[in-house]
């Protein structure tokens, strides 16, 4: 394959969608995923020769549909797996690093690689065997079954009840699930979500209760301990206090858009999917045509496609605000009280503790400096939340310092390994 025309970041339904849009208007495009499968979160496919009983049939009709879309552009894309994008700079050349490291020039670039998961600091947080559901979610559809031994989930947000799910599926039911707010208190609020959102929901449950896991709502998380090689989960509700034993916890308090990739550059670059605007599986297939229409017409000088996927991503923009609400709950106040020594930023080792050593109102020169927050291997991503949420909650939502390329940590070898520009074939149509 010539040199990309376009760059597109995720293999999954953002990515495939906004590259098939794009190929289709005969321009070449090269797909790169760090994964190595394509699929996304939601749709990570299991390793080869395993069996994958996990998926539903709405999910595996969805995915052979866009995947179909992109085997009929046939050469114009061209897919690298196990291949990470680290970064683009001021003059548009990208740096991918991995299986095969390469330097790129392409003229506009698509970033499509997700929503970011949300997890709020606890006592206990860190410890081994802790970790996101939608890592539990991801080992299960990769392996083609549940891990061993007694999984408990625990936070808000539907996907909880998702991945409660598909552990049944997978052979193993979760101990139980531990959610923050009363979703079953709002059951007429929710009969006006969209019925495909409705039928998905109803499925989930049915496969929890035919499988007797109880759903615990109304009841936060307060610490998690190790016991004896084992972890212990310390919950309280409204009616008091109660711990669970389990060898696994997943835990999740909703998805957010993914902006570390963004930075200035001489080409157009465009985001797409959960990683622009978190709104789920299906806004994000919409949303990749509409970023790879809109690509398109910004290239080639041509009208812009009509509004038929922005009405979509609307419909379901109104979907999203309403499961917030069903599933609203204020963790604020839990935020607030933690204990001085729980960490808050896993890759420095930070504690709250020490957020709250810098000033009730520190300035993110003070943060970053002498507190160490946002200075670590993922540049803030998982602190800066919960950093502002405790230190100045009128900036939710903006980085803790500028955003900085590479978009992750990269060797000097992967720097020489890749080349020149002058190695790579030319860009031309």
């Amino acid at each position: 394959m010539n040199e990309p025309v376009v760059l597109v970041v995720g293999a999954g339904l953002a990515g495939f969608s906004a590259a098939a849009e794009i190929a289709g208007a005969g321009l070449r495009v090269l797909v790169v995923e760090q994964a190595a499968a394509p699929g996304g979160a939601i749709h990570r496919q299991p390793l080869p020769g395993i069996a994958y009983p996990v998926a539903s049939a709405v999910h595996r009709r969805r995915w052979t549909q866009v995947t179909a879309s992109v085997r009929a552009q046939g050469d114009r894309i061209e897919i690298r797996y196990g291949c990470r994008f680290a970064g683009l700079d001021h003059e548009g050349t990208a740096l991918l690093t991995g299986a095969r490291n390469a330097l790129v020039r392409p003229r506009a670039l698509v970033i499509a690689t997700g929503a970011a998961e949300r997890v709020r600091p606890r006592p206990g947080w860190t410890l081994p065997n802790v970790m996101t559901a939608g890592a539990l979610q991801i080992r299960t559809k990769t392996l083609g079954k549940a891990p061993d031994g007694r999984i408990l989930l625990g936070g808000s947000g539907p996907l909880l009840l998702a991945a409660g799910a598909e552990l049944v599926k997978g052979g193993n039911p979760p101990v139980a699930i531990i959610e923050a707010g009363r979703p079953f208190r709002h059951v007429i609020g929710s009969l006006g979500l969209p019925l495909p959102y409705l039928r998905e929901a109803a499925g989930y449950m049915a496969t929890l209760l035919r499988a007797r896991v109880p759903v615990l709502t109304g009841t936060e998380i307060v610490r998690i301990e190790k016991r004896s090689g084992a972890l212990t989960l310390h919950v309280e509700s409204s009616s008091g206090g109660r711990t669970f034993d389990g060898d696994l916890i997943g835990l999740h308090d909703g998805i957010r858009a993914s902006d570390h990739y963004a930075a200035a550059s001489s080409i157009p670059v465009m985001r797409a999917g959960d990683c622009r605007e978190a709104l789920g599986a299906r806004a994000a297939l919409a949303d990749g045509r509409a970023a790879g229409a809109a690509l398109v017409a910004e290239l080639t000088g041509t009208v812009p496609a009509s509004a038929k996927d922005s009405s979509r991503i609307e419909r379901e923009r109104r979907a999203q605000r309403r499961l917030a609400r069903i599933f609203g709950h204020d963790g604020s106040a839990r935020l607030a009280a933690l204990p001085a020594d729980t960490v808050i930023c896993r890759c420095e080792n930070r504690t709250v503790g020490d957020l709250r050593a810098l000033g009730p109102v520190p300035t993110d020169r003070d943060l970053r400096l002498h507190g160490r927050f946002a200075m670590g291997a993922c540049q803030g991503r998982f602190c800066t939340e919960w950093v502002r949420a405790l230190t100045d909650p009128s900036h939710a939502g903006s980085p803790l310092g500028a955003v900085r390329l590479p978009a992750h940590p990269i060797a000097i070898a992967d720097l020489l390994d890749a080349g020149g520009i002058a190695d790579n074939p030319s860009t031309g149509e």
